[in-house]
């Protein structure tokens, strides 16, 4: 992704607050009226299932986040673009894995 790409993405989610995400309650049926996402609870599979505009402010989302709790104000963005391929691919072996965990593992 170049890195104009990247600016936008990560601007749009962060001022938008990925609104585009379907809510999904611990049951896993959508709630129609909750604008609550717990990040902590959302799975790998939740990722991979989005179309393909919401898995991009996803993941630019949870790069802001990190970002954000390490004090970073300057990013690498390629590689952030490295980081996301690595998120994907141990999502696509790992779907029941908390997205969160997958991206603090590899934004050490």
């Amino acid at each position: 992704m170049n890195q104009l790409k990247w600016i936008a993405v990560l601007s749009t989610a962060f001022l938008f607050n990925i609104p585009s995400i379907s809510v999904y309650g611990q049951n896993g049926t959508k709630e129609e009226n909750s604008s609550m996402i717990n990040a902590a609870t959302i799975s790998c599979r939740k990722l991979l299932k989005l179309e393909d505009s919401d898995k991009e402010a996803t993941i630019a989302y949870f790069h802001g986040f990190i970002s954000g709790k390490k004090n970073e104000l300057m990013v690498d963005v390629d590689k952030l673009g490295d980081i996301s391929e690595k998120v994907v691919d141990r999502c696509i072996d790992r779907p029941n894995d908390s997205l969160l965990s997958v991206f603090e593992r590899y934004r050490r």
